[in-house]
């Protein structure tokens, strides 16, 4: 999948906020436990940071060149939302300035 290798061309750090019980978090636990591996196997040096607490809603927070973060809510969301939530993060990234230019 194209998108996975999309990941640490467009961001510095990916983080996944998920309740490891809450019904609202089901779709972001099982889009985890299908596209973690992968994901590390496509940008093995890439930080991926799976933050759960009990209790708290689901987001994905991208953090870019120069600071800049920007999170969405996934919160209630099945597996391919998170994804398309995921590609709208990976494409955000795409337009922004990057420290290297």
């Amino acid at each position: 999948m194209a998108w996975r290798n999309a990941l640490s061309k467009s961001m510095q750090e990916l983080r996944i906020h998920l309740c490891q019980a809450s019904e609202a978090s089901k779709g972001v636990r099982e889009f985890v436990v299908s596209n973690y591996a992968e994901m590390k196997k496509a940008n093995p040096h890439f930080p991926i940071l799976v933050r759960e607490c009990a209790g708290t809603d689901a987001k994905l927070t991208a953090r870019y060149d120069f600071g800049v973060e920007k999170s969405v809510s996934v919160q209630g969301a099945d597996s391919a939302a998170v994804l398309s939530k995921l590609q709208e993060l990976i494409k955000a990234g795409e337009k922004m300035p990057k420290s290297g230019e």
